[in-house]
């Protein structure tokens, strides 16, 4: 962006310079270089009061309003609760751990079920 705004400005002082210098052909038009720095100073203007602003973000970072609600049955009123699979025991596993065996009166390494 600054490139582009640099060529503007350099385009622009060049344009005014050739503006201002008096031709030949038509010497005495005091008002066409006069009009000419008007129309280019608004032009520069704009693009360098424009620059600093940044662009609007595009209309997906708004966001969008909620769907509808689907056809059909409402949900259940809260006063019933969760159903009876809403919250799963966390399920067993085995591990390795030494255990009393009084056949042998010791310890010994047995997979032991462990449900917490």
């Amino acid at each position: 962006m600054h490139k582009a705004l640099i060529g503007l400005a350099a385009a622009a002082s060049l344009g005014l310079a050739t503006a201002a210098m008096p031709s030949s052909a038509n010497a005495g038009c005091f008002g066409c270089a006069v009009a000419g720095g008007v129309l280019g100073g608004a032009i520069l203007g704009a693009a360098i009061a424009n620059s600093a602003n940044p662009p609007p973000p595009p209309p997906g970072y708004y966001g969008y309003p909620p769907p509808p609600p689907p056809y059909g049955y409402p949900p259940p009123p809260a006063a019933y609760g969760p159903g009876p699979y809403a919250a799963a025991p966390p399920p067993c596993h085995y591990e390795k751990r030494r255990v009393w065996v009084e056949a042998v009166n010791g310890y010994r390494i047995r997979s032991v079920r462990i449900c917490p």
